[in-house]
């Protein structure tokens, strides 16, 4: 019992740590990551207090946003982004806007920047790195 109470003391303690990242960058997609995947692991976890839609719907969101920063940052990670949309298909798909059937909508998530138009200086490092 003592151990089982251990590890959800640590699963606490990295949702607080992998939160707290976010609060610094939250374009780091890494953290979006463990985040989903951190979500989704409790939902195989019988003893868990938390609603399973509730853990579900969290998921979804990070994993969305992590999917969503990946492509946008260019990440070259193949591994996790494979392993994003393996978690995502188990969870029912990418997160979008309630009332949307539009996947390309993005997920509804309150405060994050989801413009994913190249900026005039991105497109401008592109141009000086091709010359």
């Amino acid at each position: 019992m003592v151990i089982l109470k251990c590890g959800f003391l640590i699963l606490q303690m990295a949702t607080e740590v992998l939160e707290g990242l976010l609060e610094e960058d939250d374009e780091v997609v890494q953290v979006w990551y463990l985040l989903g995947w951190l979500f989704y692991l409790q939902l195989d976890k019988p003893e868990t207090t938390e609603d399973p839609e509730s853990l579900k719907k969290s998921a979804r969101t990070y994993l969305t946003k992590a999917k969503k920063l990946y492509v946008k940052l260019r990440c070259e990670d193949p591994p996790m982004m494979e392993h994003t949309e393996q978690l995502l298909g188990e969870l029912g798909g990418e997160l979008v806007p309630e009332g949307d059937g539009d996947d390309e909508a993005g997920p509804s998530i309150d405060g994050i920047g989801d413009d994913f138009i190249q900026s005039s200086e991105d497109e401008e490092e592109d141009e000086a790195m091709e010359h």
